[in-house]
C-alpha cells in the first residue's frame, strides 16, 4: 500500500486540494481557505520531489525529467505572471469613494501606484489568489507528476467525492433545514456545501459528464469492469446533485447529457458488443429514460425539479437573462472601456457598477448585483486586457496537448487506419464526455458565474488536464485509449 501511495502522491494531493475546495462552501468563503496556499504548494512539492516514475526509471532521473519539462512548459510562466499580476492588484489597493461637488459625480481615489493594476478593497481582491493558484498548481502537477493510470485514478476520485457531496446534499435537502451544514442560516436557496445553488448545479453537471465517460470506459474494458459496480451509483448521485440543486440551466444541461451521452456511449460500443447485448443495452437505456421522465412529469407532477423547468419558470429565466443580466453585462463592458488594460481589480465590479448605471436601472441590480453573471465580461472588467489575456493564454496552453493528440488521431486515420469513420467514435469516451462537460460549463458562464467558484474552476481545469491522456499517442487500436487495456498504448511523455 505504501508503494502504491508513493507512486501516486501527486494524485493524492491534487484530490485533497479539489476535495477541500468542494466541501468548504465551494471555495467561496475566503475566511475558511487558509489551507489552500499550503495545499497548492504541497502539490508542486510532490510534483518535483515524488513524481510518478516510468518503468525501470530511478527516482532521481524522474525528478530531473520533471524539472526540465516543467521549465519548458509555458503554463508555468503564465501561472507565475497571472498570480504575480493578481498579487500586484491586491497590494496596490485601498481606493476610497469620493464626491466631486463641482461635477456632481462620484469617483474612486487614485491607487497608490497609479500606473499599475489596482483594486478597491484589498481584502476582496485577495480572494483571486485563492482561485487561480490552486488551479495552476493542480494542472502543473497533473501534466508533469502523473502518468496515464494516475489521471484515471484522479478522475475517479473527483467523481467519488462529488457523489459523497451530493449524497450529503440530498440528505440535507430531505431534512428541510435552512442552515448550511446545519450551522449557517441561509436566506437563499443552497445545496450540499454550496451557498449559491447555481454553483452546485454547475459542479454536479460537470462531474455527471465525467461520470458517464468513466462508467462507459469501465463497461467497455473487461479488466476495468469491476469499477462499474460503484461508478453506476456515483453517476446517479452526481445526476441527483445537478437536479436537486434546482438550477434551471443545470437541470436542462444534465438531462441533455443523459440523453446525448447515453446515445453516444451506445453508439461507441455498438461494434464491440454482440447483437443480443446491443438489444439489451438499448432497451435498458430507453427504459431508464422512460421511467425517469415518468417520475419527473407524471408520478410526482409537483416535484421541485419539474417546477423549475415548467414553461413559466423558463420564461422567467429568459426574461432575467435578457433583462437584469444583460444590463450587468453592458455595465461590465462600460467599466472595461474606462479601464481597458488593468481593469478595476478583483471584485471591483460590485463597487463600480452603480456609478455606471442611472437611477432607473440600479433597481435591476438589487439581487445578485455583485456579479455580472457573465464570467468573461466580469474577468475583463476586473482584470483588464492584460489579466484576461493571461487567463485565456493559460486555457490555450491547457488545450494544446489535447489538440495535438486529436490531430495525431485524425492523421493516423488519414494515413490508412480503417476502423471507425468518425473521429468522435475513435477516441476515448472519457475524453469526449470531459469535453462535453467542460463545454457546458463554458456555456453556463455566459449567463451565470460558474468560474467564480474555485471548486468548479479547479475541477474544470483538472478534468481538461486529464483529457488528453486517454487519446492514443500513436496509431489507434482497439481500446488503446485505456490504461491497462490491450494493446498497450505508446509511452506517454512527461508533458502530454
Amino acid at each position: 500500500m505504501r508503494d502504491v501511495l508513493a507512486k501516486y502522491w501527486v494524485i493524492v494531493h491534487v484530490a485533497l486540494l479539489a476535495g477541500f475546495l468542494a466541501w468548504v462552501h465551494g471555495g467561496t468563503r475566503v475566511d475558511h481557505l487558509g489551507a489552500v496556499p499550503w495545499l497548492s504548494l504541497a502539490v508542486l512539492e510532490m510534483t518535483l520531489l515524488l513524481p510518478a516514475v516510468r518503468r525501470d526509471e530511478p527516482l532521481d532521473l524522474a525528478r530531473r525529467r520533471v524539472w526540465r519539462a516543467m521549465l519548458r512548459d509555458p503554463l508555468l510562466y503564465l501561472g507565475i505572471a497571472l498570480n504575480g499580476y493578481l498579487l500586484f492588484q491586491f497590494l496596490n489597493g485601498g481606493q476610497k469613494l469620493m464626491f466631486d461637488a463641482s461635477g456632481n459625480t462620484w469617483s474612486f481615489a487614485p491607487a497608490p501606484i497609479g500606473w499599475g493594476p489596482c483594486c478597491i478593497d484589498p481584502a476582496e481582491a485577495r480572494q483571486m489568489l485563492y482561485w487561480f493558484l490552486p488551479a495552476f498548481a493542480a494542472v502543473l502537477g497533473i501534466r508533469h507528476g502523473t502518468n496515464r493510470r494516475g489521471k484515471l485514478y484522479l478522475l475517479r476520485a473527483l467523481v467519488a467525492n462529488g457523489a459523497l457531496l451530493s449524497l450529503f446534499g440530498v440528505l440535507q435537502y430531505a431534512s428541510g433545514t435552512t442552515n448550511l451544514f446545519g450551522l449557517t442560516p441561509m436566506t437563499e436557496r443552497f445545496f450540499a456545501s454550496f451557498g449559491y445553488a447555481n454553483h452546485a448545479g454547475s459542479f454536479f453537471t460537470l462531474l455527471f459528464a465525467v461520470s458517464i465517460g468513466l462508467l462507459a470506459q469501465a463497461l467497455l474494458v473487461p479488466a476495468e469492469r469491476r469499477h462499474a459496480i460503484w461508478l453506476g451509483p456515483a453517476l446517479v448521485l452526481n445526476l441527483a446533485g445537478a437536479l436537486l440543486s434546482l438550477s434551471r440551466l443545470a437541470i436542462l444541461l444534465s438531462l441533455a447529457l443523459f440523453l446525448l451521452g447515453g446515445l453516444y456511449v451506445i453508439r461507441h460500443a455498438w461494434k464491440q458488443i454482440s447483437n443480443s447485448l446491443r438489444f439489451q443495452v438499448l432497451v435498458a437505456f430507453l427504459l431508464a429514460a422512460a421511467f425517469g421522465a415518468a417520475f419527473l412529469f407524471f408520478a410526482a407532477p409537483n416535484n421541485p425539479v419539474r417546477q423549475e423547468i415548467r414553461g413559466e419558470a423558463l420564461g422567467k429565466f429568459v426574461e432575467e437573462v435578457s433583462g437584469v443580466r444583460w444590463q450587468q453585462t453592458m455595465a461590465a463592458c462600460n467599466i472595461w472601456r474606462d479601464h481597458p488594460w488593468f481593469g478595476v481589480g478583483g471584485w471591483g465590479f460590485r463597487h463600480y457598477v452603480c456609478l455606471d448605471l442611472d437611477e432607473s436601472r440600479r433597481a435591476l441590480l438589487q439581487s445578485g448585483g455583485a456579479n455580472v453573471h457573465n464570467d468573461a465580461a466580469q474577468f475583463l472588467a476586473e482584470h483588464g486586457l492584460i489579466g484576461f489575456g493571461l487567463i485565456l493564454g493559460a486555457v490555450g496552453a491547457l488545450m494544446v496537448p489535447l489538440f495535438r493528440r486529436l490531430r495525431q488521431t485524425h492523421m493516423s486515420h488519414a494515413d490508412g487506419w480503417t476502423g471507425e469513420r468518425w473521429l468522435l467514435f475513435r477516441i476515448s469516451p472519457i475524453t469526449v464526455l470531459i469535453l462535453a462537460g467542460t463545454t457546458f460549463t463554458c456555456l453556463e458562464s455566459f449567463v451565470d458565474l460558474p468560474f467564480r467558484s474555485p471548486a468548479i474552476l479547479v475541477t474544470w481545469s483538472v478534468a481538461l488536464a486529464c483529457a488528453s491522456a486517454f487519446l492514443p499517442a500513436a496509431m489507434p487500436a482497439a481500446f488503446s485509449w485505456m490504461p491497462g487495456s490491450s494493446p498497450k498504448p505508446a509511452p506517454e511523455s512527461s508533458n502530454p
